[in-house]
């Protein structure tokens, strides 16, 4: 091999090595929100839970607690609310409403990475609340 098609062949392969390298950084994968379902007693602002959000990496792996990096938000706001640190307590209604944590990633650019949890507030079944949620 001439020097002309050495010189080649070194530039090829340091470009795949580079594609196929870690260069980039982690990669979120997923989120894991615990406790994976709340209940409450009944509508009382001052009852809380503190959620945590659990991200899983690819490229090295890793678990990490991204709780305070994920958008949080309720589903329902008049059953439950949660805070930008992941405290969620019942509001007004009884019922059930999904409280997810968020991450838009940029890889791929606008992907976003979705947990979610279940929160139920129990009522008077005169009421037509979830009564005994187990």
């Amino acid at each position: 091999m001439n020097a002309k098609g050495l010189a080649i062949l070194v530039v090829t392969l340091g470009v795949a090595t580079q594609i196929v390298g870690c260069s980039s950084g982690q990669h979120l994968e997923t989120i894991t929100v615990t406790p994976t379902s709340v209940v409450f007693g009944g509508a009382d602002p001052n009852l809380h839970v503190q959620l945590t959000a659990t991200g899983t990496y690819i490229h090295p792996p890793a678990t990490k607690d991204i709780t305070n990096q994920v958008t949080w938000s309720s589903a329902v706001t008049q059953v439950a609310q949660v805070s930008n640190t992941g405290l969620v307590s019942p509001t007004t209604d009884c019922g059930v409403a999904g409280v997810s944590a968020s991450v838009t990633t940029n890889d791929p650019t606008g992907n976003v990475i979705t947990g979610t949890t279940t929160v139920t507030v129990d009522g008077p079944a005169s009421d037509n609340c979830p009564t005994n949620t187990p």
